[in-house]
């Protein structure tokens, strides 16, 4: 395909369940020609990630950033994801996170993209873009289901655990999907926490929302249709899913799954499910899936 001239660049939150698909889109953008330049990706954490294939080095930038450090006791030395550290230290990566702020604004001044593409974690992203004039799309991990159950973007914060426990009122479809006690109580004490970075999750994801030109979502309208649908009424903005058939396909490259026969129509059977449920399981052919998994 050709090359275009559009250059996007990529800012993720330092967990790999954020790192990976943020990877993974780069790599989609850049085989479909776009240039871009994937930051917040400290030396460490770019070891981590899968290989890049060879022929897209001259399109996709990783950009390496040295995390800031912190005091040992706050944040342990090498501790560059989330993966690295308990739950209770994560708080510190995010104030260490925040320090970023002044390098990549630095890198999006001299480069000056097309789009920036971020995670909810870099509340100051949207003073940057509005400031270099750069169009910025939030591209949510979390599920369609889940930021629609959330609510708008201008709803007040804290949200109160009780608010949780039964679909919302902008759920105008049959629904039964809502958070039980003891879930939405240790979610709501997490991501209402003013914790050292002065300022909480929720508060971080509606500063990047509130910016944000579009909002990107790892779904489909096969699975999420009618969220996907609710959202984009709920906060006005346009949505736009990346196909999950994908993402599950990319794991049966990988040796990770496999895939139900279908027919062209994309129908199944029982049979086909059980069939490929018994090649995964069972035979021989299947034991380097089996031991991947």
């Amino acid at each position: 395909m050709a090359e275009s001239t559009i250059h996007v660049v990529m800012l993720p939150w330092c967990a790999f369940g954020h790192l990976i698909p943020f990877f993974k889109l780069s790599i989609a953008l850049a085989e479909a020609g776009v240039r871009v330049s994937f930051i917040i990706s400290t030396p460490k954490n770019i070891r981590r990630l899968p290989k890049l294939p060879s022929t897209l080095n001259h399109l996709l930038d990783l950009v390496q950033f040295p995390l800031p450090s912190l005091d040992k006791e706050l944040l342990p030395e090498g501790a560059e994801a989330t993966t690295d550290i308990p739950l209770e230290k994560i708080q510190y990566l995010k104030l260490a996170y925040d320090l970023l702020q002044h390098a990549v604004k630095q890198f999006v001044t001299n480069q000056l993209p097309d789009w920036i593409i971020c995670d909810f974690s870099p509340h100051w992203m949207p003073d940057i873009a509005q400031e270099l004039k750069v169009k910025l799309i939030y591209y949510s991990v979390f599920s369609t289901c889940s930021m629609t159950t959330l609510g708008p973007i201008a709803r007040k914060v804290p949200i109160p655990p009780e608010s949780l426990l039964v679909p919302p009122e902008w759920v105008t479809f049959p629904s039964s999907v809502a958070f039980k006690r003891h879930e939405a109580i240790p979610f709501c004490a997490g991501a209402n926490q003013i914790n050292p970075s002065r300022i909480s999750d929720l508060e971080r994801l509606a500063k990047v929302l509130i910016s944000s030109e579009a909002v990107l979502f790892r779904s489909c309208h096969e699975i999420e249709g009618e969220y996907l649908d609710a959202y984009q009424k709920l906060d006005g903005k346009p949505v736009i899913p990346i196909d999950q058939p994908l993402n599950a396909r990319f794991l049966v490259d990988k040796g990770l799954a496999m895939e139900v026969t279908k027919n062209e129509d994309g129908s199944f059977i029982g049979n086909d499910i059980a069939t490929t449920l018994r090649q995964a399981m069972v035979l021989e052919e299947s034991k380097k899936l089996r031991i991947n998994a």
